[in-house]
């Protein structure tokens, strides 16, 4: 009900944008009112398919809400996945995400350039990526999340991340090995490496731990203890959260592993 009303407005200040065309140029050519038309109907068309993905989201995650009850924390592979900040950093953030889904592109241009600055860039937390794509939402993302992986074989891996969020909206090969030129890769190389989906396997892979571990859509994230092992447990924040709601979890996780340092004995 709340996205049809929005979807309501949207749709009347569109229409009103279009009559202040008509009566604020009526000297304007024909070609010009018509081309300003043109590009309101196609911002329209955009914010009508965003609201209609919303929604396929929200209904995906009440039916998985139905299913099973939330979890608090739960435990996550971390290693040898992609990853900025120092390895000994003492609070790990794993991130499942969808390099198409609005949220995450939200939280990737918001919130974790914030948390990069403070906490990963300063050695408190590293940061890992894991991918979750959701083909029924975004049938191109999988590929995407391919290009990624192709792009870490020449140590470009961080630059295809950040080009895939910030051009989410197409995901064609073409498309993909624009980004790939635009990025300095090697084109030939990267083109070999995605012709023969060699990380689709990977992919896959990483969504069925992905909910196993109890990823209900994207982005998902743990925040725990980083431990000497391969995995970690950490606290489950689920969406695309406000900063503070970060700041909580990763201070207290830096509270409790402080004391844990502390309580140590010593050799």
């Amino acid at each position: 009900m709340r996205n049809q009303l929005k979807l309501k407005v949207v749709v009347w200040a569109t229409t009103a944008a279009i009559a202040a065309v008509l009566l604020l140029w009526p000297s304007s050519s024909q070609a010009g009112v018509e081309e300003e038309i043109a590009k309101l109907r196609k911002e329209l068309a955009e914010i009508k398919k965003d609201i209609a993905e919303i929604k396929s989201i929200l209904i995906l995650q009440g039916r998985s809400r139905a299913r099973r009850p939330s979890r608090v924390t739960a435990e996550v592979s971390v290693s040898g996945k992609p990853s900025l900040g120092r390895e000994d950093a003492p609070v790990t953030m794993v991130e499942f995400s969808d390099y198409q889904c609005p949220f995450c592109k939200r939280h990737f241009l918001t919130v974790l350039p914030i948390i990069k600055k403070e906490y990963i860039d300063t050695g408190k937390v590293r940061y890992v990526f894991r991918d979750f794509p959701i083909a029924s939402l975004h049938p191109q993302a999988k590929k995407g999340h391919e290009a990624a992986y192709c792009a870490r074989e020449q140590n470009k891996y961080w630059e295809m991340h950040d080009t895939l969020f910030e051009n989410s909206k197409d995901f064609s090969v073409p498309a993909l090995k624009r980004y790939a030129q635009g990025i300095g890769l090697d084109g030939d190389r990267f083109n070999n490496c995605l012709q023969s989906r060699k990380y689709a396997s990977r992919i896959e892979k990483e969504i069925a731990e992905g909910t196993k571990a109890g990823v209900r859509g994207t982005p998902s994230f743990f925040i725990g203890p980083s431990g000497s092992g391969g995995k970690i447990t950490g606290t489950i924040v689920r969406g695309a959260q406000p900063l503070a709601r970060f700041r909580r979890v990763i201070e207290n996780v830096l509270r409790v592993a402080g004391k844990a340092q502390t309580l140590k004995p010593t050799p």
